[in-house]
């Protein structure tokens, strides 16, 4: 309950009317039902305590469910904007339109394939993290880690605070239980240092969860595991209001 109240009253910085954060990643990658299984903890009580309906893909799906821009208002002071999951042999333009995108260039709504077809400059919101999110599973793909670690580069040199969601790390793990003593594990704690190393991230900058995907009913280990995410992300855009 206390990181429920913790977002809950949430508040950007003066400088910033809401905190926006971008998430994106890779098709099947999570992005998606990250936010659906944190919307479902947020509204445990309202759902008495079970899932809302959640639209995703299975990791290693090549279409992503997601076709616009979409955002996600959270207590009329948190905007969550997801993106389409991009294909790997399209991250040149994944590029450009998360560029935009952050540079507040892309309306909400806007469909992906028409973003860099249309010459008018549109009116957005500006991005004040952006959280890249990498399924387990891809955890040894050379491609999607190149690509992040420019990205990430990229960001670093806009000032824009970056934060890597890795997702599906019960998949690592015999059971939920287990997701407790997550970093005093040494297989995981040493697959997250080699994703952050590679990608040339702090790992004070690496959070890791396990979304809802088959469950029927909130689950209080998962659960946590999500708020504190959501939480720390809205922590990361903070400073970067601040020198708005």
């Amino acid at each position: 309950m206390k990181l429920q109240e913790e977002i809950k009253n949430h508040q950007p910085h003066p400088n910033a009317s809401t905190t926006n954060i971008l998430i994106t990643g890779s098709v099947g990658s999570g992005k998606s039902s990250f936010l659906n299984s944190v919307l479902s903890d947020l509204r445990r009580e309202e759902l008495y305590g079970r899932m809302q309906n959640i639209e995703a893909v299975r990791p290693g799906a090549q279409t992503s469910v997601t076709q616009h821009l979409r955002c996600h208002t959270f207590y009329d002071k948190i905007k969550i904007f997801d993106t389409a999951g991009f294909e790997l042999g399209k991250t040149v333009n994944a590029s450009i339109i998360l560029k935009k995108i952050i540079d507040g260039e892309v309306a909400e709504g806007s469909k992906f394939d028409d973003i860099l077809k249309t010459k008018i400059k549109m009116e957005g919101d500006k991005i004040h993290c952006v959280v890249l999110v990498i399924s387990i599973h891809n955890a040894e793909n050379q491609d999607l880690i190149r690509f992040y670690e420019e990205f990430i580069g990229m960001l670093t040199e806009t000032g824009v605070p970056c934060q890597l969601l890795v997702t599906f790390i019960d998949k690592l793990v015999e059971k939920t239980e287990d997701l407790k003593s997550l970093y005093r594990r040494r297989n995981i704690k040493q697959k997250i240092e080699m994703l952050a190393n590679k990608m040339r991230i702090s790992m004070s900058n690496v959070l890791v969860v396990s979304n809802y995907f088959e469950e029927m009913k909130i689950n209080q280990i998962k659960g946590t595991l999500l708020l504190e995410a959501f939480a720390q992300m809205l922590m990361a855009a903070k400073p970067f209001q601040e020198r708005m």
